[in-house]
């Protein structure tokens, strides 16, 4: 009998500890999974036996995700569309990053206007020595058209335009379209004569970032509104979500909290407080 009452305890406690462990999903853009990871881990700490996975798929992706019941909550890089608005998605700003255009360490180039910038990934530059550059052709890599970096790139630099209503990409078709920012790094860093655009927070010594107009993409030239090339991070969810579950509610009021925002600023991000 003792036996059966022990195998009992045990499945009753297994049970217990599945429930009690039961993983919060976060899907959506790869340039705010970077800093929700660090955020997830630092609430996880403080709240054990609450587990949380982020999923860097793509704005448009974490979108569909929570509109779908996918995922609780979603991640987004870019503003909402009017489409997407009028759903029940609702979302908080946490963040402000920017975008910076990068090339080669190795790449002389130190500055960009935004006609140049259009001109290149428009396929209207298609050498460096048209930019003071070398007599090299330039290899220029997108991101992919879910992508939120992608949707406030060409927004902001008017590399769109209407077909019928919707509007599309207008880039170059030959431009070497990838995943997430660290491919774009990846593909920059070991070609000399590549560009790409990043997350302002992905920056590091592997790659150059270049002046935009002769602003140096900096987090206090983004907070003071002299380097222009911004977006938001948005956390996305349902208010039927967050009512019924408690974990996502709380981490949703973490990241806005003063803890959380001063995680966002310490990672090399904006917290929301420029909203």
């Amino acid at each position: 009998m003792f036996p059966k009452a022990t195998t009992l305890l045990a499945l009753c406690a297994g049970l217990a500890f599945n429930t009690q462990a039961e993983t919060l999903t976060v899907s959506g853009s790869t340039s705010a999974s970077h800093i929700v990871e660090v955020l997830a881990e630092t609430y996880s700490a403080q709240n054990q036996g609450n587990q949380i996975a982020v999923q860097g798929i793509g704005s448009s992706a974490g979108i569909t995700a929570v509109q779908k019941g996918a995922a609780k909550l979603g991640m987004s890089s870019r503003y909402l569309s009017d489409e997407e608005i009028k759903t029940e998605l609702k979302s908080v700003t946490f963040a402000h990053d920017g975008i910076a255009l990068v090339v080669n360490k190795n790449n002389p180039v130190q500055n960009l206007t935004k006609t140049q910038v259009s001109q290149i990934y428009h396929g209207e530059i298609t050498n460096w020595n048209q930019v003071n550059g070398p007599d090299k052709k330039i290899a220029v890599v997108s991101r992919e058209n879910a992508s939120g970096s992608r949707f406030s790139f060409e927004d902001f630099m008017e590399l769109t335009k209407d077909i019928k209503g919707i509007r599309v990409s207008d880039i170059n078709p030959q431009a070497i379209v990838v995943n997430t920012n660290g491919m774009v790094k990846s593909l920059v860093s070991g070609n000399q004569h590549a560009i790409g655009y990043v997350s302002l927070g992905s920056i590091d010594q592997s790659i150059k970032a270049l002046d935009f107009e002769g602003v140096s993409p900096t987090l206090d030239n983004l907070e003071s509104g002299e380097y222009k090339i911004s977006r938001p991070f948005l956390m996305l969810y349902k208010d039927k979500t967050l009512k019924a579950d408690k974990t996502a509610k709380n981490f949703v009021d973490y990241i806005v909290s003063p803890q959380g925002q001063s995680i966002i600023d310490e990672q090399g991000y904006l917290a929301s407080k420029i909203q």
